[in-house]
């Protein structure tokens, strides 16, 4: 049971090997999760923030180092020109310059999940502090949350391989990101 991309878009290599690192986080809690099924309740919470933090660092390499600050060789959508001067460091802020660029050419209902993502790895922090609702964290983090997380990741992943691999020789220095679930979407 997997989900695996050979990640050919990655231009900051050690932020493709954090990514594995993280999936290997993934792939114990997973093993928990379908083992243990009184303990889900309590782990989807770390399922959804780790998918979430995944999904972030993937915008944040595209936008920041594939498109404001491309390779000369390399450089994509020249065509939106504000977003190089944009100052982006949150991942609200990259979902905005992808939606408003529509850089992964999908539907509002994409960019929707995306926003919904971010607003729930937010809610890391107990205390929720902006009174989002539902205030109980359990129903924040339910089985809904984790497969949005899960489809997210995937439609970014299969975007970016299908839209915006890098050159060949550059290909192969990032390990395969290999997802402890089945794909929900089919890869183009």
């Amino acid at each position: 049971m997997s989900y695996t991309v050979t990640p050919t878009f990655i231009d900051i290599f050690k932020i493709g090997d954090n990514i594995i690192y993280n999936i290997g986080i993934l792939d114990k809690l997973y093993e928990q999760y379908n083992t243990d099924p009184s303990s889900r309740q309590y782990i989807r919470k770390i399922i959804v923030v780790t998918n979430a933090s995944i999904a972030e660092a993937l915008l944040f390499d595209f936008i920041r180092n594939r498109v404001q600050h491309a390779n000369f060789t390399e450089q994509i959508l020249l065509h939106i020109p504000a977003i190089f001067s944009v100052k982006l460091s949150k991942f609200q802020h990259y979902i905005a310059q992808a939606r408003k660029h529509n850089l992964f050419n999908s539907t509002d209902a994409f960019y929707d999940a995306l926003e919904l993502l971010a607003k729930k790895r937010n809610r890391i922090h107990i205390q929720n502090d902006k009174f989002e609702e539902p205030r109980d964290e359990m129903s924040v983090f339910d089985e809904n949350a984790k497969i949005l997380s899960e489809k997210v990741i995937e439609q970014v992943c299969n975007v970016l391989m299908s839209k915006y691999p890098r050159r060949a020789e550059y290909h192969g220095y990032v390990g395969d990101f290999v997802f402890p679930w089945d794909a929900h979407l089919v890869a183009p």
